[in-house]
């Protein structure tokens, strides 16, 4: 009778674990629209208050202002002096050279500090700032913490690092109003001109050793008291997929073939400090092991809880559920960004999918 009654509830997991995976990856027809989040513009107050207690500032009037920032660079963008493009550019690579030479293209680069055989660097990415470091010709990067309402200016200290501080000029900012692609969206400094003193004993805690700091892990939800979130056997430090365990499998597979489709012409799968992210409650989505990327996809509860980023362009890809044709042999995909979007058609033969983007609008 034991027996009986162990054999049911297998029955009953496996069949709502096939609910919930038909439900989530498979469209039925009956799917709501989800209304967007309402913009909602964020106050002065909140924002400094969002910001991180390692992380000091004071107000210096002999700084440019944000606005000023912005103009200079709007100088830049709209000049047409092919010289003068390819002397700003070649200036750029001989100062950052080390720094490309050990992170790559992961970052755009705003200040380099040469110390006896140690170099020191600030870089920018999707998530923010980091600390850059070539210490014993080995680079570690560590994420500052700033990356909601925070811009660097382009002029910083020479000497930014000095035992465990940094110090760095520019703004805690924040959208406007309301804005729409292809536009960008409006910005404002809500505290201008200053100057930030970050204690780098808070930046450089890596409690599981993984070399992603604590304040990494916590801004992309990995565990920064386990170096293996997923428990897979690989370090989230070089871990394709590191919030989800990878399997091999029909649709799974499906999901990796379109992503790395997207990323075909580049590899980024040995970039340690950049994503890929989406979000999905689809297991095979979240189990997915691409070839060419990094990847974190979050459930969709997951949506609200992440730091929303003012610099955009941190997750900025939607791949949706998986549609069945009426004769099974052909599956839809739905894809969207700021850039348009379409569909995935996917036809399984011989154990392979065969897809073909279709784009059905462009902004």
């Amino acid at each position: 009778m034991k027996l009986f009654y162990s054999s049911i509830l297998l029955i009953s997991l496996f069949s709502c674990k096939q609910y919930e995976t038909e439900k989530n990856c498979f469209e039925n027809g009956k799917e709501k629209n989800t209304k967007p989040e309402e913009f909602k513009l964020d106050s002065p107050k909140e924002i400094l208050k969002a910001n991180l207690s390692h992380v000091k500032f004071s107000i210096n009037k002999n700084f440019k202002t944000y606005e000023e920032e912005v103009n200079d660079y709007r100088k830049i963008m709209f000049e047409d002096d092919e010289n003068a493009w390819n002397k700003r550019t070649e200036e750029y690579n001989t100062k950052f050279g080390v720094l490309r030479k050990n992170f790559g293209e992961q970052f755009l680069y705003k200040n380099i500090q040469k110390e006896n055989n140690n170099i020191y660097g600030i870089g920018e990415n999707q998530f923010g700032y980091w600390l850059l470091e070539v210490k014993n010709s080995i680079p570690n990067a560590y994420y500052l913490g700033l990356s909601n309402f925070t811009h660097f200016n382009n002029n910083q200290p020479e000497n930014f690092v000095s035992g465990n501080k940094l110090l760095a000029y520019g703004s805690f900012i924040r959208i406007s109003e309301q804005w729409g692609y292809p536009f960008a969206p409006p910005i404002e400094a809500v505290k201008d001109q200053l100057v930030f003193e970050i204690n780098l004993d808070k930046v450089r805690k890596d409690s599981d050793k993984d070399r992603f700091n604590d304040l990494f892990e916590k801004l992309i939800l990995l565990n920064p008291n386990f170096a293996d979130t997923d428990n897979d056997g690989i370090s989230d430090f070089t871990d394709i997929n590191p919030l989800y365990k990878s399997e091999k499998s029909k649709f799974s597979d499906l999901y990796s073939q379109i992503i790395d489709h997207d990323h075909n012409n580049f590899d980024f799968s040995k970039n340690n400090y950049s994503f890929t992210g989406y979000f999905s409650d689809c297991d095979y989505f979240q189990k997915i092991n691409p070839t060419h990327v990094k990847v974190l996809v979050y459930p969709e509860k997951e949506r609200f809880n992440l730091k929303s980023d003012y610099k955009l362009g941190m997750f900025p890809d939607y791949i949706g559920k998986i549609k069945k044709d009426k004769d099974s042999k052909k599956f839809f995909i739905n894809y969207g960004s700021g850039a348009g979007g379409g569909f995935v058609e996917a036809v399984y033969e011989n154990g392979k999918w065969i897809l073909s983007k279709q784009s059905t609008y462009a902004i």
